[in-house]
């Protein structure tokens, strides 16, 4: 019989999982952990089977464990390693400061069983009862040999004799926009995970679909509504959600794309973090990685300084050096600007001093982050595996980019740059697109600069972009993707140093005359369209999707380009004079538009709308 001493103390709280890879997530073995031949990974039974002598080392950006974040982030009373299995296997836990810089704290034999044993870290770790865990720097990871056949059926990061957690309910907002299958999916899984392990994660978690389409086919579930919305875009459909988790009394909402795909382990780290936070301003950000490509960071957080700086893109997160490098930098403060992105983000609701600015989609993400004092972190493993900004990259989605960078310059006192340094910023995107030859990207984004210079009421009147979404698109004449000729292999070869140097000042040979007869061409890959350096010297570039069989060409053409560089000199005029005034406008328009009753007058007016909300309400 339990002592009274053992049931006054607290539960222990499950941080995460030594999680392994999901084939319909991500199958790259080598993100989770890195093993011998003798070592075989069963993903339909979840387990590692050892022979005797294998050896798993659990160093993965899944499945290593931040000390450095976790406790300088939140209370831990005491931290424990819970192993599941059969067999011997020794035991190695090393502490990694730096890379290369490996220090042993646990070592020893342990006999793996079906229920579980624990591994105390405390002690290890300088912890005592009465004082918890000290913050400290580092990373945990994991090393098993096998001293038999075993097997490793499960395995844990538990916080122990923490004193009682903050109380977490979470109000979950996937928008969608006619992906029926693909969000149905997500909605299924998530159900099934609720139901499998909701009590485990201490936290009541609601999912809310926000149908922005209306055709969406959700199957029924105590934990998932369906809520049929206008479609307001990105920043119309996470204000509904937002709402609804205000209305539900939910003390955290969590956004997600949904394009994205993440395994259920984001859920349980992401809850575990917020439960345990010193800070009632904690947020979660979540990483993202490009579904074309799983090993490789997209975005882990950035910051917006004149441009989106995302943090860590290209880093290779099958190299334990470069995840360590990243997750040592995730424990130290966040630079000036950091945002968080909505394929996944978690924030307080009693935070919340603004609603989602009305920019349909690009930039929504951006001004709420910069418009509140969130203490935003990234998780190790906390991630969404989606389609890349490359892969979506068109002339409606640059004017839509634009158009959120000139106004965050003039809504946010704190980036303020004046009427030169927006002007520069709008003629960066500008000349980025010229110099690729797309011009219909470039008119496009000579519209978003026009649009801003309307004024803040032009954000009220086009929260739909119902009008305006159709006409920016018809600017993609010559950059629409269409049936091409299949290409044979090759990849454009990177320019040396003075070609670069000579085709940036030459804009890509735009001010060079009759370049257009000795310009070279190439093809480009989707992938690397966003970049400039595969057309530096080209008159031509044709782009191609992974099959080779769709694409689009760009031509040079001086004619489009002079009155493109005239228009835009025009309204540079035109800004630097009206500057003052535009931005004090924007600003008080900001305040009346990024707002629950901006918001409110506008859910009402889909078909069904207000009678969705009322049943998602009365749901919780």
């Amino acid at each position: 019989m339990p002592s009274s001493a053992d049931q006054d103390r607290p539960a222990p709280i499950l941080l995460q999982s030594l999680a392994l890879p999901d084939p319909a997530i991500c199958g790259e073995s080598d993100l989770y952990l890195h093993r011998d031949p003798r070592v075989t990974l069963d993903l339909d039974a979840g387990e590692l089977q050892f022979l005797e002598g294998g050896t798993a080392w659990f160093d993965g950006y899944m499945t290593l464990f931040n000390l450095g974040l976790w406790t300088r982030a939140c209370h831990l009373g005491g931290l424990a390693l819970r192993l599941e299995g059969e067999g011997e296997v020794a035991l190695q836990i090393w502490r990694e400061r730096f890379s290369g810089d490996m220090e042993i704290l646990v070592e020893r034999l342990v006999t793996l069983t079906p229920e579980g044993g624990e591994v105390d870290l405390g002690r290890a770790l300088g912890g005592t009862p009465e004082t918890g865990l000290p913050e400290m720097d580092g990373l945990l990871k994991l090393r098993l040999m096998a001293r038999e056949k075993a097997r490793l059926t499960g395995g844990d990061y538990i916080a122990t004799d923490t004193a009682p957690a903050r109380e977490v309910s979470l109000g979950v907002a996937i928008t969608t926009f006619r992906r029926e299958a693909e969000v149905a999916a997500t909605a299924a899984r998530m159900a099934a995970f609720l139901d499998r392990e909701g009590e485990a994660l201490g936290a009541k978690v609601h999912l809310h679909v926000i149908d922005n389409g209306g055709t969406a086919v959700i199957s029924d579930h105590p934990h998932v509504t369906r809520v049929e919305n206008p479609n307001l875009g990105g920043a119309g459909g996470f204000a509904r959600g937002l709402a609804l988790a205000q209305d539900g009394g939910f003390s955290h909402c969590l956004f997600m794309d949904d394009d994205a795909s993440f395994q259920m382990e984001n859920l349980t780290r992401t809850i575990a973090f917020l439960r345990l936070a010193r800070s009632g301003k904690a947020a979660v950000s979540g990483a993202m990685v490009s579904e074309a490509c799983k090993w490789r960071m997209w975005e882990n957080g950035s910051v917006f300084n004149q441009v989106c700086r995302p943090q860590f893109v290209g880093t290779d997160l099958r190299f334990p050096p470069a995840v360590t490098e990243m997750e040592l930098a995730a424990a130290r403060p966040k630079p000036e600007g950091f945002y968080a992105g909505w394929w996944f983000f978690a924030f307080p609701v009693a935070e919340v001093r603004a609603f989602p600015f009305p920019f349909f989609v690009r930039g929504d993400d951006i001004s709420f982050s910069l418009a509140h004092e969130f203490d935003t972190m990234t998780l190790s493993g906390v991630v969404s595996f989606q389609e890349d900004f490359s892969a979506k990259e068109s002339p409606l989605t640059l004017y839509l980019d634009l158009r959120n960078h000139l106004h965050q310059h003039l809504v946010h006192p704190d980036l303020e740059i004046g009427a030169m340094g927006t002007i520069k910023v709008a003629m960066r995107f500008i000349l980025r697109s010229v110099v690729r030859m797309h011009y219909d990207s470039a008119e496009a984004q000579l519209e978003a600069w026009e649009d801003v210079m309307r004024g803040p009421g032009f954000f009220a009147e086009n929260a739909d972009m119902s009008v305006r979404r159709p006409q920016i698109s018809a600017l993609a004449r010559g950059e629409a993707w269409r049936e091409v000729v299949p290409l044979g292999p090759g990849e454009p070869a990177r320019p040396g140093a003075i070609k670069t140097q000579l085709m940036k000042f030459t804009l890509n040979g735009h001010l060079v005359p009759f370049f257009a007869r000795f310009g070279g061409e190439t093809a480009v890959p989707a992938r690397d369209r966003g970049l400039i350096w595969p057309v530096w010297g080209q008159r031509a570039a044709r782009f191609y999707d992974g099959t080779g069989r769709r694409g689009y060409e760009v031509r040079h053409d001086k004619t489009r380009f002079i009155a493109i560089m005239r228009r835009a000199a025009r309204l540079a005029l035109r800004w630097r004079r009206a500057y003052p005034e535009l931005r004090d406008a924007h600003r008080a328009g900001y305040a009346e538009m990024a707002a629950r009753p901006f918001w409110e007058t506008r859910f009402g007016s889909g078909p069904g709308a207000a009678r969705t909300a009322a049943n998602a309400t009365a749901a919780e």
